[in-house]
């Protein structure tokens, strides 16, 4: 693998097009890899066929010939089929940054959206975007055009913070859209109740979803300590609170290791890939972890 220079959410924080800043870590994300991973990205596997002669070598399993001796191929299904959508949480909740020089939740979800549809388009893939709070405010069916693309950036730029969070039942307006298979980003905090969540999620996989869940969030939330003391407010319901750090640590600690447990332990019950992200990973390598696991799970 190439040496990449690494693009931090800091580094883009001063850049107010979104097009521009997908760009640049789509550009240096390619710059960065000798081949693409992303077929095993979008295409599904659908059986094996025998293998003909005169075909590369290269398009036999191997694996499967050591097990069984015979020479195959693996079909998968056409990549220009695979229809994508992504679905962004724009809830109060994303707003969300600890330190000025970090991207709100929210911004750094509009940043990675841009990118990915940026990559799928690429690739030929069909992708749509949904943005929601408490309801689904914005639905944009997938289509693989490049003008599909600048509307999908338009969109993001013109999204701002939003309600309460409703991210189970957003995610269940978008499984009744899903008519075939494909598959389905989630871009967001998780802040919500963890069982309209996995009932949701669970919608997705029901309607034959490949799910990808990248749970977004802020170094003070993966890491909360109790040195000083906080005045806290609900981004959502704008309640105030002033607790003791240690007091609000533990409780923190806590009551997120529980949420995590169950959402964890309901994406590895669904067969659903599970991507935790802090604002202050660096866009480049966050899309280098999430296609390189997604080339080994193929």
């Amino acid at each position: 693998m190439k040496t990449a220079t690494l693009i931090k959410p800091e580094h883009l924080a001063a850049i107010r097009s979104l097009s521009l800043r997908a760009r640049l870590i789509v550009e240096g994300f390619f710059a960065g890899i000798h081949k693409s991973p992303f077929h095993g990205f979008s295409v599904e596997f659908l059986e094996y066929r025998p293998y003909r002669t005169g075909e590369s070598t290269r398009a036999i399993d191997w694996r499967k010939y050591a097990r069984t001796d015979k020479a195959v191929v693996r079909l998968f299904e056409d990549e220009t089929n695979l229809r994508a959508h992504i679905l962004l949480d724009k809830s109060a909740s994303m707003l969300f940054s600890s330190r000025p020089a970090l991207m709100s939740k929210l911004d750094y979800g509009k940043t990675l959206a841009a990118a990915l549809a940026w990559v799928l388009i690429r690739q030929r893939d069909a992708v749509g975007l949904a943005a929601f709070d408490d309801a689904l405010k914005v639905f944009l069916p997938p289509c693989s055009t490049n003008v599909q693309l600048k509307t999908i950036l338009t969109a993001l730029d013109r999204i701002d913070g939003g309600a309460k969070t409703r991210c189970g039942g957003a995610l269940e307006s978008v499984a009744r859209h899903c008519s075939r298979r494909g598959l389905c980003i989630v871009l967001s905090d998780l802040f919500d109740d963890p069982q309209h969540i996995i009932r949701g999620l669970r919608h997705l996989r029901y309607k034959q979803q490949d799910v990808m869940v990248l749970w977004i969030l802020d170094p003070l939330e993966l890491a909360f300590s109790g040195g000083v003391s906080y005045k806290l407010r609900d981004y959502e319901t704008r309640e105030e609170l002033s607790i003791d750090g240690h007091t609000a640590a533990g409780f923190f600690r806590e009551g997120f290791g529980r949420h995590k447990d169950l959402i964890a332990r309901a994406c590895r019950e669904l067969s659903i890939d599970l991507e935790i992200l802090s604002t202050e990973e660096p866009f480049q390598k966050a899309l280098m972890r999430i296609m390189e696991k997604r080339e080994r799970l193929q």
